[in-house]
Order: C-alpha cells, then sequence, then structure tokens
C-alpha cells in the first residue's frame, strides 16, 4: 500500500505531454494509483496525440494549448509531465509565463523535461520539481527515498532530501566544501539550453546532472561545452547522478575527473538521480551546504 505522498492541497492533477507520447497502459495506472489518494485527475486532450515521426513528438501546439489550457484551469493544482524523450525545448516560447507565474503550482518531471524546468527556474514561475513521471510513477513511489523526498520537494528541507553519506556510496573525487541552489538537470538537455534566454544564472549553483545511454566520448563533450562556456568555473559544486549505459564506470570516472579541477568547489559522484527506480526528487533552487561528501540543510525555500 503506497501512502500519498502529496500535500493535502494537491487535489486536481493535470496529465500533460510535454514532450513524448506516453503509453495508454502507464497512464491508466498512475490515474488509479492518484484516485486512491483522493486526487482527481485529468488527462489533457493531446496527451496521446500522433507522433511526427520516430523520437520526434506530436504538434508543439497540440502540446502547448494542453499546458496553458491546464494553467487556466483554477481547480488544477499539479502539472505532471506523461513522459520524456524529446521537445519540451519546443514549447518555450509559446508558453503563458506570467499566468505561470500568478499561478505558481508545481511541475513534474525529469530527463527532457529538463529544458521546461531551467526556464521555469530562469523566469521565477511556478514550481519546478526533478522527478517521476506518469509513466513511472505508481512503481517508483514504492522505493522510501523517491516517496520520502518528492514529499518533502513540497516543502524543502534538503537535509533530509540528502540522507546520502551513510547509505550511498559517494565517491568523492575533488574534496571541498560548498552552499548554494541545487539545480538537477540532465547533462545533454542543460548543454542544449546554453546560449537561450532560458537558461538561469548558474553562478554559485551546486550543478546535479545525470545522463542516459551517452557515450563516454559524449559525456566529455558535454563537458567540455559547459567548461568553455564558463559554467563549469562558476557553479559552487558538481554532482554527478547516475549514467545508466553510458560506458562503464572506470571511463566514466576518468571523464569526471578531468573536469573535477575545472569546478571550484568539491566533485562528487554515485548521487541516486537520474532514470533509475530509487531517485532522489528535487526541487529546483533548493539550498544545499555540502561538506566532503555530506549534505545539510542550509534553509528552507
Amino acid at each position: 500500500m503506497i501512502k500519498n505522498p502529496f500535500p493535502k492541497h494537491i487535489r486536481h492533477v493535470a496529465i500533460v505531454s510535454l514532450a513524448g507520447k506516453p503509453n495508454r497502459d502507464a497512464i491508466s495506472s498512475t490515474r488509479k494509483l492518484l484516485k486512491g489518494f483522493g486526487i482527481r485527475t485529468t488527462v489533457m486532450p493531446n496527451v496521446f496525440a500522433p507522433e511526427l515521426g520516430d523520437k520526434l513528438p506530436s504538434p508543439c501546439e497540440l502540446r502547448i494549448s494542453d499546458f496553458n489550457r491546464a494553467l487556466k484551469d483554477k481547480t488544477v493544482d499539479l502539472v505532471l509531465s506523461s513522459r520524456g524523450g524529446y521537445g519540451s525545448a519546443q514549447m518555450l516560447d509559446k508558453v503563458d509565463w506570467q499566468l505561470l507565474e500568478k499561478r505558481n503550482i508545481p511541475v513534474l518531471g525529469y530527463s527532457d523535461i529538463t529544458a521546461f524546468h531551467l526556464a521555469m527556474f530562469a523566469k521565477k514561475a511556478g514550481i519546478a520539481i526533478s522527478s517521476p513521471m506518469t509513466s513511472e510513477l505508481p512503481r517508483a513511489l514504492r522505493h522510501s527515498l523517491t516517496w520520502e523526498c518528492l514529499s518533502s520537494s513540497f516543502s524543502p528541507s534538503p537535509g533530509h532530501i540528502f540522507p546520502l553519506a551513510e547509505k550511498y556510496k559517494l565517491k568523492v573525487i575533488k574534496k571541498g566544501k560548498a552552499s548554494g541552489r541545487i539545480i538537477p538537470v540532465n547533462l545533454t538537455v542543460l548543454t542544449t539550453m546554453i546560449g537561450t534566454p532560458y537558461l538561469p544564472d548558474l553562478k554559485g549553483a551546486v550543478l546535479l546532472v545525470e545522463d542516459l545511454c551517452e557515450p563516454p566520448y559524449k559525456l566529455d563533450r558535454y563537458l567540455t561545452h559547459l567548461q568553455l562556456a564558463g559554467v563549469l568555473k562558476d557553479i559552487s559544486a558538481l554532482l554527478l547522478g547516475n549514467f545508466r549505459r553510458c560506458g562503464n564506470e572506470k571511463e566514466r570516472l576518468k571523464i569526471f575527473a578531468k573536469f573535477a579541477d575545472k569546478v571550484n568547489g568539491p566533485v562528487i559522484s554515485g548521487i541516486p538521480f537520474g532514470h533509475i527506480k530509487r531517485r532522489l526528487c528535487i526541487r529546483f533552487g533548493s539550498e544545499i551546504e555540502i561538506d566532503n561528501g555530506k549534505f545539510f540543510a542550509k534553509q528552507k525555500i
């Protein structure tokens, strides 16, 4: 029996496809779960709209119509991304940012939804929470770590979100202390946002990155891009999450170690974050402190 991780004021959830088209059975499972929590769900009209091609999402106009329609419904308390894939960046110049700022509701997702979350944080509109999506929520919430940190992310205390030092084998690649706002993102998507008006100021931020199915040379390419763009020297710490199907750990650690000297703060790998079942859920901008692999709350936001 899964307990409700959502606060009491979340009574109506809109399911929106910000990127790819979801599986119908997965949507049904999540609706059943939320109904058991006493939460009403609305699957927006174009969630299952046909995609334009292999890994290409449905037309942007349909997806943005669903999102803005959900925002205009004053009974909707939370927007849940149906799945990742590709396409959320296509919507950024069409979002009603003023309305999202006014509503200030949470938008949940990760992976490709990184683009949407970064834009939200840059625009100071809504509450961006990196978390499992509709396609995986029932399975993910069976894990206590995921359940607990999703619950706390609505009123975040990062000291609770990061009980990592004792439970997980973190690897401190570069020692040091740091504090700042945590920015939990997909590495590939973050790189594509550089040079756009939708990338927030990362100076002093604690950057947490993950990725999936990228060969090691591409991880090197993306980190090189971050270095040349000045991101690595601006952040206060670099945290490395899960890199499933991204070569072997030995190759990755060599790459991470190479870029550690470019960061003016600690670099730590092994964070349970990314395309994995038991993972952290993190609210963008939560303030944390790091001391050689130990994480503490600095303040609530």
